[in-house]
């Protein structure tokens, strides 16, 4: 009986350890997409204002996000996290949909929308998955060009599948 319990402890720190790795990996990727994306011109309200990264919904980083983000910039912009409720996503460049946040809430915004497929089988314009234990990320071109937005061939080559219009 020990024995069992003791597995079972095991087992569930290794899960809280491999879910924690793999939300510092998504959040690094989130940080590291904005340098492979380029937003049009009115998306910042001036040259070095911040380029917001939000978390809408649920949050599964806590504080992870925020230490990646810290002391980041891209396309001379610095980059700064938001959490936001219900409100709208106006003003966030990158928008991660946590459990509880709708998709069409960022339609017809400059905004890389990021789901993942461990809060829903819709997809964001970068949709997170896991295979063989590792994050990896689709992405639908078609979804960012309604944006407005760009997204580097670098970024493209990484994904494990790219739709829409290129």
């Amino acid at each position: 009986m020990k024995a069992l319990a003791l597995a079972l402890c095991l087992a569930h720190s290794a899960a809280v350890a491999n879910t924690h790795l793999e939300q510092a990996v998504k959040a690094n990727y989130l940080v590291r997409f904005t340098a492979f994306v380029e937003w049009p011109t009115a998306a910042f309200p001036a040259d070095g204002s911040p380029l917001h990264i939000c978390v809408a919904g649920a949050d599964p980083f806590g504080q992870t996000l925020d230490r990646a983000a810290q002391g980041q910039t891209a396309w001379g912009h610095p980059i700064t996290v938001r959490r936001v409720g219900s409100e709208s996503l106006r003003g966030c460049h990158v928008a991660y949909l946590g459990r509880g946040y709708s998709l069409t809430a960022a339609t017809n915004l400059p905004v890389l929308t990021v789901t993942d497929a461990d809060v829903s089988g819709h997809r964001g314009a970068v949709h997170f998955v896991v295979v063989n234990s590792r994050v990896r990320f689709h992405i639908d071109q078609g979804q960012s060009q309604r944006a407005g937005l760009r997204i580097s061939s670098r970024l493209l080559n990484l994904a494990l599948s790219v739709r829409g219009a290129r």
